[in-house]
């Protein structure tokens, strides 16, 4: 990424004393996502003093009112229109609208690296879990086991069974992916590898994040190509590659774009980049320049996702009535929890589904509230940007896989205290969380059901857009456990600190 001194790339907008300001440009892109559903909600996003602590609730609202699914369609597009037209592209100290830059920089400046694969094939079903391998019955029981916790919806576990009993969908010689931010812990990088597919590897020009990139590459089956900025001639040695691979995502978009769009094959390009504060939401925004684009120019392009179950969600009624029934039933815990509810004025021990939503059609859906502030209004707006472009995309007709993943212990959550300190502690209210060994075998082989079998296509009336979500979720028990993630943290925190 740029540094703030010569920046570069994708950036927030300059106001006109020249300062980006992160909220102002949340505030403008919010508002402009409400504009249909009425001027008091657009009036009282701008008008927020407090947006930081606040923005969640405008968030929750945005939701609410989005009761049938051409509503939701509008928000989706009224928002990626607002981020495209506030976003600036600077290079060179001369700024471009995200359109110009796409327009401009079309000229290609990459070339391509191969690295295959050598290992085996695992031939069935496998996910790594508490160091072990599962795979066959065994593996089948944890599927039922993690839909009877409520850890992940019937939906999901349907699909893994499905998976587990005929592998032959697991043959992923046949699949090409592009990953954008291929490097990520969360990312269906290794098991991909792993059943025989394509990778296109897109990821930072750092030689260490390669280093562990290659080594992927050659431990699977398949292949994975990679960007270069000089052609190869062949035989270079590891050093070398790693020095030459890579590519930065908000700098060079429209040449990643252009390299991409060269590929002579049909794939899916999935956005994976995760960035801390406000490189989160400008690398979310490259990757939607990107990802945009190449939808628009290609009929054999799909799109994947993966959504933090932090976040609001209408949810299916079934997940609704069982979050409510475990709130009602909290045993010898109301002793402590209804009055420390009360006199923190419903901030502890909070219902995480409170309300309900009836669709145009007359479906119900449960309005999931799981907004943590620590994660900031910058990481809801960038994951915003990836649902709005999911739905937007769906309606126009590209194919688009758009998963709920769980909380997982990354290295960027493990290395803040607070926050791995609740992840152990989250374990007593309902909370499961995957290792990323786990995550990734769980989100690849629900990604390779997406593409194989389809998922929610209608964006009319009879079936929500929001359905899309819905669709295969593991939330990590975070939709039915009935206690809202926020209203817990602290005391969840302190039990992980115990644990120490």
């Amino acid at each position: 990424m740029s540094t703030e001194d010569n920046p570069s790339g994708v950036q927030f907008p300059a106001d006109e004393r020249g300062q980006r300001s992160s909220t102002q440009t949340a505030r403008t892109v919010f508002a402009r996502a409400a504009e249909k559903l009425g001027p008091k909600v657009t009036a009282e996003i701008l008008a927020e003093p407090k947006w930081h602590k606040a923005y969640g609730s405008h968030l929750l609202e945005l939701v609410r009112r989005s009761r049938s699914g051409p509503s939701f369609m509008q928000v989706a597009s009224k928002g990626l229109e607002a981020v495209h037209d506030s976003f600036q592209f600077l290079r060179g100290g001369e700024e471009f609208s995200l359109q110009q830059a796409m327009e401009q920089f079309h000229q290609p400046v990459f070339h391509t690296g191969e690295i295959k694969g050598g290992g085996e094939s695992p031939g069935e079903l496998q996910v790594p879990l508490n160091g072990k391998r599962l795979s066959g019955d065994a593996l089948k029981r944890q599927f039922d086991a993690w839909e009877t916790r409520g850890t992940m919806e019937p939906s999901a576990a349907a699909a893994l069974h499905e998976l587990a009993d005929d592998p032959s969908q697991l043959d992923l010689r046949d699949l090409n992916f592009a990953l954008l931010g291929a490097a990520a812990e969360v990312g269906p990088l290794q098991f991909l590898s792993h059943y025989g597919a394509t990778v296109v590897a897109v990821d930072r020009p750092r030689p260490y994040i390669w280093q562990r990139l290659f080594a992927a590459a050659r431990s699977g089956t398949g292949r994975m190509l990679f960007p270069v900025h000089k052609p190869l001639r062949g035989g270079e040695d590891e050093e070398e590659l790693l020095a030459l691979a890579g590519c930065d995502l908000s700098a060079e978009a429209p040449e990643i774009r252009t390299w991409l769009a060269d590929l002579s094959m049909p794939y899916c390009i999935g956005g994976y980049a995760y960035l801390h504060g406000q490189r989160h939401v400008c690398v979310e925004v490259a990757m939607d320049m990107i990802m945009s684009d190449l939808a628009a120019r290609r009929d054999d392009i799909s799109l994947a996702f993966l959504l933090s179950p932090t976040d609001v969600f209408l949810v299916p009624e079934a997940a609704m009535l069982c979050a409510r029934e475990r709130f009602a039933k909290e045993g010898l815990s109301k002793l402590w929890r209804a009055p420390l509810r009360t006199l923190s004025r419903q901030r502890l021990f909070a219902q995480n589904i409170e309300d309900s939503v009836e669709g145009s059609s007359g479906i119900v859906y449960g309005l999931y509230d799981g907004i943590v502030p620590a994660q900031g209004p910058n990481y809801a707006l960038a994951k915003r940007i990836q649902q709005w472009r999911a739905v937007s995309a769906r309606f126009a007709g590209v194919p688009v896989s758009c998963n709920v993943a769980p909380a997982t212990a990354t290295s960027s959550v493990m290395m803040r205290k607070d926050f791995s300190a609740a992840l152990r502690g989250g374990e007593a209210y309902g909370m499961e969380v995957f290792t990323p060994q786990t995550s990734n075998a769980v989100i690849g082989a629900l990604l390779v059901h997406d593409l194989r079998n389809g998922s929610p296509n209608d964006t009319g009336d009879s079936a929500h857009a929001a359905e899309l979500f819905m669709d295969k979720a593991v939330h990590g028990g975070l939709w039915r456990t009935g206690v809202q993630l926020r209203s817990v943290i602290e005391i969840a925190a302190a039990r992980g600190f115990l644990k120490l």
